[in-house]
């Protein structure tokens, strides 16, 4: 049996247990979605982006001679070229404990709470956007009221940060807001669905795959031929089966 006659196979092994395919689907997307309502932990989303830009200075940024710089000043292509340079520098800022402690303060004073720089650093996501000078924060916690509180906190306390830093030669502004979350960011009953419906339909399809591959009965004259490459002189009828339908026929004229 060549590749093409086993594709052939696999299809129709497939095909012949569709029925029992669309229920394995149905089944795994309502399990998938009832785990995920019983069991997973609600986790909210709050976002904000900032454009890092290069204050005007009389300072060279670009390695120059520091006497040509009080005559001419950088050009805009200097300026993004270096923020985007120092960019890296200032997220590593942003990770340290004091940094953190520094947000975690902001939020305490303005909440009344009493959040530390763990659970600030715990919460954050940083990732530059590529070829740019622009980053973005992710902030996920459990609490939509807290990553909403700590994006908008870190819209206050990353550009005063970046002031400090490096003679505040780089500054940020802030190029998205960040949004309270409607709804848990882990749930996404939809998609799980779908993931669910793939890996019933992945079992069900392996199931009727390797029935039909591992059934070594034969149950045709085809079925002799294909797989013993034997031709078939005859055949035997099955004459319990004439015997039983002669009766039924019988019985049957003699009510009538």
């Amino acid at each position: 049996m060549n590749l093409d006659e086993n594709i052939q196979k696999i299809i129709q092994a497939v095909l012949k247990k569709w029925k029992l395919i669309i229920i394995f689907a149905l089944i795994g997307a309502v399990l998938y979605v009832a785990y995920t309502a019983q069991f997973t932990v609600d986790r909210f989303t709050s976002s904000v982006e900032f454009l890092a830009y290069t204050v005007d200075s009389s300072e060279d940024l670009s390695g120059t001679d520091a006497q040509s710089t009080d005559s001419q000043r950088i050009s805009e292509t200097s300026k993004m070229n270096y923020a985007m340079k120092m960019l890296s520098t200032y997220i590593e800022v942003f990770s340290t404990n004091e940094f953190n402690q520094f947000v975690a303060n902001t939020i305490n004073d303005a909440h009344g709470t009493s959040y530390t720089a763990g659970t600030i650093k715990s919460s954050m996501e940083i990732t530059p956007v590529e070829d740019t000078a622009m980053f973005r924060i992710t902030v996920t916690t459990t609490d939509a009221d807290l990553s909403y509180n700590i994006a908008t906190a870190l819209t206050e306390c990353i550009p005063q940060a970046m002031s400090e830093t490096n003679n505040g030669l780089v500054s940020a502004s802030v190029q998205d807001s960040p949004q309270k979350a409607g709804e848990a960011a882990s749930r996404e009953y939809f998609k799980k669905a779908l993931f669910g419906a793939a890996v019933g339909i992945v079992i069900a399809a392996a199931y009727a795959i390797l029935r039909d591959f591992l059934d070594v009965r034969i149950r045709s004259a085809s079925d002799l031929t294909e797989r013993y490459e034997i031709p078939v002189l005859g055949s035997i009828p099955d004459f319990n089966k004439r015997s039983s339908s002669s009766k039924k026929h019988g019985s049957h004229q003699k009510t009538a």
